[in-house]
């Protein structure tokens, strides 16, 4: 294994940023040096550099979106990508020019490895002849969705997801799994709010990836026992599985940080397994009405409850709900989430199934109720409910709220008050049996550790081979 410097480019966003970081620390512990590089507005938030080892090495670096003075925003999607692949773009190529530079100390980068819809700096390494490589923050069933719908699958994709209805189902090569329409990433329906924001970005990162040569290497936060087949689904992509990425060292938080509310304390206070705890992660903002339903779910449910939220309601509001909640459970706005999951007083998780999230409570043995809203959470709530059997998917009315009796059926499976048909004893034997595999793939000689050296030494082989050709 030759001295490698690797830049990791990364999206600007929670879901990326903390993965990614755990990402790097494993390549430094392979005696790599690795520079992190997200944007100037992100960089300036995370507030990470005091929580990383004196002798690691790992560096920090940026660059631009176009908006690094927070001043200066835009609600435009559109022109916001734009901007960021023209300065990121600038500021990449610049980054790396000053590495190449002879009055630096540092080595030069030999290897780029980039976010979803990023793709720009894959083009960026090519024009220095550096080798480059995606890192999917999402699960290997959900990038091969991608492929497939915009590899020749998205007028079939589309056309049963308008005509024929929410009970079909859609089949796709290599994918052991049926999907129905609520079970899709949700731009893939034309009257997602997200359509006309994604659906060309990812278009763009598909088509990428599909140009190459030869089988473009994919690194994807999952491990191989938890998407075998998925992880081989596609042949123009090889995907290799190096997580589960779980952030136990540290942290980039884009948000701000509370340490008043006393969470730990009132869990300590309660019976081991008796706890449900809510978190929607760090972008989803509820509607009033659906909140509602659920504070009143957890109310007539009777077990106590630790809920994050970040929508601000109005004072009276409020003050409503801190009476009704008054010695049932706790709101904060804030946690540790890793910290909240590893306690012995949490039962299960009520999750928007954020890859993370999902990952967390599989790696931490906790049943979910998954609750999805957007982009891949649908789908990703599918492998919870069918493929893993790890916890329940609630089920919405009309509307598309879920109300707050089907709340109380699910947490009263997942917490083992009605085991209906033995789905309860089901979801506890592999909430157990995920946990297991999860840690051995990242222990020591485990398979997603062993991906991630074969993964580095194949660089050198592929180096060796260009400079003989």
């Amino acid at each position: 294994m030759r001295n490698h410097h690797f830049l990791i480019v990364c999206f600007p966003s929670q879901g990326c940023i903390n993965p990614s970081l755990q990402l790097a620390n494993k390549l430094t512990s392979l005696n790599i040096e690795v520079t992190f590089a997200t944007t100037v507005t992100a960089s300036r938030r995370m507030n990470i550099t005091q929580q990383i080892p004196s002798s690691s090495t790992l560096s920090f670096a940026t660059f631009s979106d176009g908006f690094d003075d927070e001043n200066h925003k835009t609600s435009d999607f559109n022109h916001y990508f734009s901007e960021l692949k023209r300065c990121g773009s600038q500021s990449l190529t610049d980054l790396i020019a000053s590495l190449r530079d002879d009055r630096h100390r540092r080595r030069p980068f030999t290897f780029v490895i980039y976010s979803l819809l990023l793709n720009w700096a894959a083009d960026v390494a090519t024009s220095f002849n550096i080798p480059s490589a995606l890192f999917s923050t999402q699960p290997a069933t959900v990038l091969a969705l991608y492929y497939y719908y915009f590899h020749g699958f998205e007028d079939e994709i589309t056309n049963k997801l308008q005509n024929d209805g929410p009970s079909l189902s859609i089949e796709l090569p290599g994918l052991p799994l049926l999907f129905k329409s609520h079970e899709m990433p949700s731009f893939f329906s034309p009257s997602s709010q997200h359509a006309f924001i994604i659906t060309p970005l990812m278009r763009e990162q598909m088509e990428f990836l599909g140009q190459q040569k030869k089988p473009t290497k994919v690194l994807v936060n999952t491990f191989d026992a938890l998407e075998n087949e998925a992880l081989r689904a596609i042949h123009e992509l090889e995907m290799i599985a190096v997580g589960p990425l779980i952030s136990t060292e540290f942290r980039g938080d884009l948000f701000q940080v509370s340490n008043g509310d006393n969470y730990i304390e009132w869990l300590n206070s309660k019976s081991n397994f008796a706890v449900v705890y809510i978190s929607f992660g760090s972008i989803c903002v509820l509607s009033k009405e659906q909140e509602e339903e659920i504070l009143y779910g957890l109310l007539e449910s009777g077990y106590p409850f630790l809920w994050v939220i970040r929508s601000k309601n109005d004072e009276d509001h409020e003050e409503k709900w801190k009476e009704l909640v008054e010695g049932k459970g706790r709101i904060v706005s804030w946690c540790r989430q890793i910290e909240v999951l590893k306690h012995p007083s949490l039962g299960c998780f009520v999750s928007h199934c954020g890859w993370n999230s999902t990952l967390e409570s599989l790696s931490f043995g906790l049943p979910m109720v998954a609750f999805p809203q957007q982009i891949d959470q649908p789908t990703n709530a599918k492998l919870v409910e069918d493929a893993w059997k790890m916890g329940v998917r609630v089920k919405a009315n009309l509307e598309g709220i879920v109300e707050r009796e089907e709340i109380r059926r699910c947490l009263d499976l997942v917490m083992n008050r009605k085991d209906i048909n033995g789905e309860r004893e089901v979801v506890e034997k592999n909430v157990e049996k995920w946990k297991e595999l999860a840690w051995e793939a990242i222990n020591e000689g485990g398979s997603s550790v062993l991906n991630l050296v074969n993964f580095v030494d194949e660089i050198d082989v592929d180096d060796e081979l260009t400079s003989t050709v």
